[in-house]
């Protein structure tokens, strides 16, 4: 990971924590003061956020370590771990809310939340949106996955707080409408909680390249060099921000060894300038030659 990915990790991880430390411990006063079991719920929700920015941090940092014997393509996929946990904290966050709301329905009572309430929820409304957007910013500019997480980590503090805020205004009239509300939020985080682990999961578990990819690479062989017939058994495997390729290329079996391996060499660069992706390419007999294809379809 370079400087200025990191860069990226590093501000919106800080700038989370800040934020998130102040709106909790706002969110916590205004639920002691006014009674509101929903507002200290709500604090407890935002703290977790101050943890997965905690997180963001660990990943950044560890991703930024070179490779070294243990781990010879670095340690990029940190990055995809912590998404995955910090997915796994986002749906307990959801687990916790929904039992909380059914146990509610058991225990009807009416909170008058006044002006401290709604303001402390109107505050954290417009604040974790903001960090969500700039989150999502930050993860486009940095591609880290983590960074990613956390911005839907913000998002479903900010639908919550307005969830929250819907019990605020017609919590006078009917009892229930809380429990139901939070009831809704947990769902909304479970599902947010899915999306994370899924898409920080996916990597780790291996990925077929897309047929983006493969027709890039197949222009590069083709601009390199008409002897390469075919390009085939292609192997694609990330780790944060660095990508590992293997292929096969098929080239005249009269050619000399010489000379295919400076071919390769050539294609090899043309993958690194063009893709930014790390080659390593296998050479085989015109006569092997077979269409280019997706790993596990059938030729």
């Amino acid at each position: 990971m370079d400087s200025r990915t990191a860069r990226w990790g590093y501000v919106s991880g800080w700038l989370s924590i800040v934020l998130n430390s102040f709106l909790a411990a706002l969110k916590y006063w205004a639920g002691v003061t006014t009674g509101s079991f929903f507002l200290v719920a709500d604090a407890w929700h935002t703290i977790s956020d101050t943890l997965s920015s905690i997180a963001v941090l660990f990943a950044t940092r560890t991703s930024r370590k070179p490779a070294d014997p243990e781990h010879p393509f670095g340690h990029g996929r940190a990055d995809l771990i912590i998404g995955v946990a910090i997915g796994v904290l986002i749906g307990t966050v959801g687990l916790n809310f929904a039992l909380d709301a059914i146990a509610s329905l058991n225990s009807p009572r009416i909170v008058e939340y006044g002006r401290l309430g709604i303001t402390a929820v109107l505050v954290s409304i417009v604040a974790k949106e903001l960090l969500a957007q700039f989150a999502f910013f930050a993860a486009r500019r940095s591609n880290m996955e983590a960074i990613r997480a956390d911005g839907w980590h913000h998002r479903s503090d900010s639908v919550t707080s307005v969830l929250v805020l819907l019990g605020i205004l017609f919590a006078g009239s009917e009892y229930w409408i809380d429990a139901v509300l939070s009831l809704l939020v947990a769902l909304f985080l479970i599902g947010a909680a899915w999306k994370v682990i899924w898409e920080s999961a996916r990597p780790l578990l291996g990925e077929s390249p897309n047929q983006r990819t493969i027709a890039g690479i197949r222009r590069i062989g083709d601009r390199i060099s008409p002897v390469f017939e075919s390009v085939h058994h292609i192997h694609v495997h990330r780790y944060g921000t660095h990508t590992e390729m293997t292929c096969h290329v098929n080239v005249d079996k009269n050619m000399s060894v010489g000379d295919a391996h400076d071919l390769v060499d050539d294609f090899e660069q043309a993958l690194r300038d063009g893709m930014g992706i790390e080659p390593t390419v296998h050479i085989e007999p015109r006569n092997d030659a077979e269409e280019i294809r997706v790993p596990g379809t059938k030729p």
